[in-house]
């Protein structure tokens, strides 16, 4: 038995005295001022031993220990002591062993294939969620150069988040593959624009469905590069102006071609022009564009207005379950709520 706790258990001792003295015979002041100074003594006495007691990552430091137990069984005369030593004392000290570090902080390390691969058609966006706690938990380049390479395997949308994230990577291979991933879409993104770009200077004023075709694409291209860029950055602004002329432009030619509305209501959102890419989508409802499509936009423009009530109920009427697939099981609670709200 160590001297710490031998001196806490004499302590407690002398507290339980000081009590009994007190409720036996603490009829003058100055006794009773008395007994209250003799109970400070074994209150600091006892928080000196027990911290003493305690785990070495628990005394440190060790003053303010000292005056957290004293303050606490200071106003608790020997019960609080008591529950100190009976109770806190082996929780502090037989806690349980934590199992040796694995060296990997995601809960569930996928195999990583050495190549790209077919798509995981059956699970995408759990495919994607393992691909990007590789990137960012894996203490091993190594492993997060072989998940950047397997993200060729899943959807382009699902992958330049991961390629972006990687740009961020402590190790220059790691960004190097990452910056090569990019700019190799950038630059077929680009070639596409340059070559729709040049049929369009190419095509005659009287050929309106090609310039129509042209323009739309432009649009669809353009937006695509937008997202390759940081979000709300002004790259992607710049992108997006562009991208919405075009939209416009092919709109002019060919005004009721709902497809080309619901980009251009995209557009809008990043540019935070809700109330136009509102009227945008009603124009693409009425031109027949799937409401599972739609919905999820006024969504998520719900929540930038911070109409948060509203999200669950335009979610809830794509469907459970039937949001856009890139939301993953990030959507099921508004869904949830949005079921609840619409049953009520």
């Amino acid at each position: 038995m160590s001297v710490a706790l031998v001196a806490g258990m004499l302590t407690i001792a002398l507290d339980a005295g000081v009590v009994a003295f007190a409720l036996i015979d603490a009829s003058t002041l100055a006794r009773g001022l008395a007994l209250v100074a003799l109970h400070a003594v074994a209150c600091l006495l006892f928080a000196r031993s027990f911290v003493a007691l305690l785990p070495e990552a628990y005394r440190s430091p060790r003053n303010r220990a000292t005056a957290f137990v004293f303050g606490s069984v200071l106003f608790v005369p020997v019960l609080m002591m008591l529950g100190f030593l009976c109770s806190l004392l082996p929780a502090l000290c037989r806690q349980r062993e934590l199992r040796a570090s694995a060296g990997w902080l995601h809960p569930a390390p996928v195999c990583l294939p050495s190549q790209a691969v077919g798509p995981q058609a059956a699970h995408p966006f759990a495919w994607a969620g393992s691909l990007a706690g590789t990137l960012q938990n894996a203490p091993d380049p190594n492993k997060r150069m072989a998940a950047l390479v397997a993200t060729l395997s899943i959807k382009e949308q699902d992958a330049i988040p991961l390629w972006r994230w990687a740009l961020k990577d402590p190790e220059d291979e790691v960004r190097l593959l990452a910056y090569s991933l990019l700019n190799r879409k950038e630059r077929a993104i680009e070639a596409r624009i340059r070559q729709a770009q040049d049929q369009l200077d190419a095509a005659t004023a009287c050929d309106f469905r090609r310039a129509f075709e042209l323009n739309k694409a432009l649009a669809h291209d353009l937006w695509a590069l937008s997202q390759l860029a940081s979000s709300r950055s002004t790259t992607q602004l710049a992108l997006c102006a562009r991208a919405r002329e075009r939209s416009e432009r092919a709109l002019a030619l060919e005004p009721a071609d709902g497809g080309t509305r619901l980009l251009l209501a995209r557009i809008l959102i990043v540019q935070r022009e809700l109330a136009q890419a509102q009227a945008e989508l009603q124009r693409a409802r009425a031109e027949g564009v799937d409401a599972r499509q739609i919905e999820p936009l006024l969504a998520e423009m719900a929540f930038i207005d911070r109409q948060y009530h509203a999200v669950g109920h335009h979610l809830a009427r794509t469907r459970p379950g039937r949001s856009l697939p890139r939301m993953g099981g990030s959507a099921k609670p508004w869904e949830g709520a949005g079921h609840a709200a619409i049953a009520a």
